[in-house]
């Protein structure tokens, strides 16, 4: 029934929603199996061999026939709702498997951990091993219920009211913003990017409360995904505190390999943050979107490697006014970044946006 939920102008069958939670049921039994395999022979092979079957699922999906369906060379296809984050659920199990970890893992507990609805379609990520030792142990209570219920209402504010009623009717339309901005002035294109960067806070937000309070139903705690983001004074400060089960299984799982094997940051952030990208859309705006976050956060750590060498820059940091001022600049550079996302497909008019913003409306 949840694959009833899927891509907009696109009508599917009862018998495409069975096939399709059939074929997620057989995905994930295959994962816990390769689990099991990979925990006997340990090894990088086997490990990539085995990411490659849900990786494959998630890349077929979500971009290859998405892409076909942009370019015109086939109808809008029915994506499987939630399919970025199981899949990455999965690769994390899999993934830890093979560092020796969840040996006493029962299939039925990973089904459950894949399954439980009200992180299915939109996450958040939640690590195995916290989900089933919650799962265990779980004890019911009024207070678990009331403390759902009220961040089920937070949510149902921040998703219908900020958003939905008051952020969404300021945003110019898409058409006027995707016709390129020759007619919008700086101030104009700057003004709905940062509402776009808004908008996806509180909705997004918004609906994680909602699944975090009804987690507290069932006596599960799920991870927090957001933790003030609007008050963090640098991008580093931001990632640590926006979209946390990304960012973190990101940190996890490919800046810190890549760390490891190359021992150069700077390209284990390019990697991370392209990542994160193209993980939120096949379309190369988004993959220009990582791009700038991962260049804004290497400028980032040269900037604060240069302040730590002068006492007086390094004082004045710690100021109320650097950190309000420096709290404004990051608000503007993560809005610049979603101007390259109103028309991710349109690259010349994605960077002309873009350069529009960066150059404060010199490049038009």
């Amino acid at each position: 029934m949840l694959f009833l939920l899927v891509a907009q102008l696109t009508t599917v069958t009862a018998e495409y929603a069975a096939t399709a939670m059939g074929a997620l049921f057989v995905l994930s039994a295959g994962v816990f199996w390769a689990g099991q395999r990979i925990r006997e022979r340990p090894g990088l092979l086997h490990l990539c061999l085995f990411i490659v079957v849900p990786l494959s699922a998630l890349t077929f999906f979500k971009y290859l026939l998405p892409t076909l369906a942009w370019s015109g060379l086939l109808p809008q296809i029915a994506v499987p709702m939630g399919i970025s984050y199981y899949t990455f659920k999965h690769i994390h199990y899999l993934i830890e498997c093979s560092r020796g970890n969840f040996k006493d893992a029962r299939f039925t507990e990973y089904l459950s951990y894949i399954y439980f609805f009200p992180m299915f379609t939109a996450g958040p990520i939640e690590r195995f091993s916290s989900f089933v030792t919650q799962a265990r142990g779980i004890a019911l209570s009024w207070r678990g219920i009331s403390e759902g219920l009220e961040r089920i209402v937070f949510g149902l504010i921040k998703k219908f009211l900020v958003a939905d009623l008051v952020l969404i009717p300021l945003l110019p339309p898409i058409e006027m913003i995707q016709g390129g901005a020759p007619d919008l002035g700086w101030s104009q294109v700057l003004l709905a990017s940062f509402l776009r960067f808004l908008i996806t806070y509180f909705d997004f937000s918004g609906y994680t409360d909602m699944v975090l309070g009804t987690g507290r139903f069932f006596g599960i705690r799920l991870m927090e995904n957001f933790n003030f983001p609007l008050l963090r004074s640098n991008l580093a400060e931001f990632w640590r505190a926006w979209h946390i089960s990304l960012s973190s299984w990101a940190r996890d799982y490919i800046y810190f390999p890549i760390l490891g094997r190359y021992r150069t940051p700077s390209l284990a952030l390019l990697a991370t943050m392209c990542t994160i990208g193209c993980w939120h859309s096949p379309a190369p705006g988004w993959a220009f979107w990582g791009l700038h976050h991962g260049t804004g956060l290497i400028l980032l750590s040269f900037w604060h490697r240069a302040v730590q060498r002068n006492a007086t820059m390094a004082t004045l940091r710690s100021t109320v006014p650097w950190r309000i001022g420096s709290t404004l600049v990051t608000w503007w550079y993560i809005s610049i970044g979603y101007a390259l996302t109103f028309d991710a497909h349109a690259i010349g008019t994605s960077f002309g946006l873009y350069a529009k913003l960066l150059t404060f409306g010199l490049a038009s």
